[in-house]
């Protein structure tokens, strides 16, 4: 607790300790549990634009892992070769579309693919068109419709805002997909495509005026574009190359081959509450004034701090259920159920499905995955019905199957079987539903 005088300390002390008495009540009527990692950063951004007391140490986030770090990168992330989260730039001597064509490729119709080649020459290093459709089919002898097909492709196969006219539309169309995932509130592609300019020139009021919301969301916003967008379409083909992966939860694997699992909590975004009673000794208004602001900063901290220990919990719980998984992939995957976890670590199991709704947990390799994959049963047996299927196709009757299944250990019923296979095929349709 940051306080000048006793008293005033006193107080702030005896208010904290009532709201947390309330929890985990209070974190469950704020929501701070069942929020994401995105939430809980744009309500972290919010509360900075608000709360003249808390505060963000200098520094920036981790390239890397999004980590609030002083400088460089974490020490997780460190040697690791991580490119910046926002470069402005592709990295020098690597082509970032080497594979994209070849993907776009298997897009597109074949009556266009020789459009192809030439759109993607019209690609600069950001992704961007150098030239509008329209003069890319006249300069090649194309119609428009093949160079419509080709962008079509390309799109399709590429990643957000390729192939786009402007920096301003590349952004927008990132800002989209994430508006899609219900990742950043709806109206950023609007702030992206229209007010840029406005950003640019510190225009708050302008952007207010136009859009109709309040200038503390403008900023929210603001940092969202700093934070999640990028002014190139980067072609993410390995972990090291790629943007800070959205995840609420991190899963590393130590040297002597152990998993360890970490959780941001308010350290994790660079918080802190800063000392303002220096000047205000004075006034009783001016004291009452900063021990509202200290506790709601102390406050929102505290929230964080206890979403990430209830994350953490679970996680580790569920970590030590399914090492073989994590190990060695889906046929390490062991029946796991929200329940027997809460019960494990003596939580009510609706806090455990809140708290893994909707969460991402980013694998020791960089790759993120639902959290939800720690859980759940018929991973393993569908994955070895999945081999078997391959290694003997429309060979073996659904009875045939149920009976390897249980020499692997997996006693399931036939009709399980069916469904599980059924699951495994593009167009639902059993194999060989006829050999009984």
């Amino acid at each position: 607790m940051v306080s000048g005088a006793s008293g005033q300390g006193l107080v702030l002390q005896v208010g904290l300790q009532a709201e947390l008495r309330t929890l985990p009540g209070l974190l469950n009527a704020m929501g701070m549990l069942a929020m994401t990692h995105q939430e809980v950063a744009l309500a972290t951004e919010r509360s900075l634009a608000e709360n003249p007391v808390l505060e963000r140490m200098d520094g920036h986030p981790c390239p890397g892992c999004g980590r609030h770090v002083s400088s460089g990168t974490c020490h997780r992330c460190r040697g690791k070769g991580t490119a910046p989260q926002f470069q402005d730039r592709a990295e020098p001597g690597t082509d970032p579309f080497q594979t994209l064509e070849a993907d776009a490729g298997l897009e597109v119709r074949s009556d266009c693919r020789h459009a192809l080649e030439y759109v993607m020459a019209h690609l600069t290093p950001r992704g961007i068109l150098d030239a509008d459709p329209e003069e890319i089919a006249r300069l090649h002898g194309l119609r428009d419709q093949q160079v419509q097909e080709a962008l079509r492709a390309l799109r399709a196969a590429g990643p957000p805002g390729i192939a786009s006219s402007s920096v301003a539309e590349l952004l927008a169309v990132q800002a989209e997909v994430l508006v899609a995932a219900g990742e950043v509130p709806a109206w950023l592609p609007r702030l992206v495509s229209e007010h840029l300019g406005d950003l640019a020139e510190g225009s708050t009021a302008a952007v207010v005026r136009a859009m109709g919301i309040t200038e503390r969301e403008v900023l929210a916003g603001l940092a969202l574009i700093k934070e999640r967008l990028r002014p190139f379409a980067a072609v993410e083909t390995t972990a090291a190359d790629a943007a800070v992966p959205t995840a609420d939860v991190f899963l590393y694997r130590r040297p002597d081959g152990s998993l360890e699992v970490e959780v941001p909590a308010s350290a994790w975004f660079g918080l802190h509450v800063v000392d303002l009673s220096e000047g205000l000794r004075g006034s009783p208004e001016a004291k009452q004034w900063l021990a509202e602001h200290e506790l709601s900063a102390q406050r929102l901290m505290y929230q964080i701090d206890r979403r990430a220990n209830a994350l953490l919990r679970i996680t580790e719980c569920a970590v030590i259920h399914q090492k073989d998984f994590l190990d060695h992939g889906t046929s390490g995957h062991r029946p796991l159920t929200r329940t027997a976890v809460a019960q494990e670590i003596g939580l009510h199991p609706s806090t455990v499905s809140r708290a893994v709704s909707g969460k991402r947990l980013r694998l020791p390799s960089g790759a993120v995955a639902d959290l939800s994959c720690l859980f759940g049963k018929g991973q393993a047996p569908r994955a070895t019905l999945e081999e078997l299927i391959a290694a003997a196709p429309g060979t073996m009757s659904d009875e045939k199957l149920r009976a390897e299944l249980a020499r692997h250990g997996f006693e399931i019923a036939r009709r399980t079987v069916n469904k599980y296979r059924r699951s495994l095929r593009p167009d639902g349709q059993a194999e060989s539903s006829t050999f009984h």
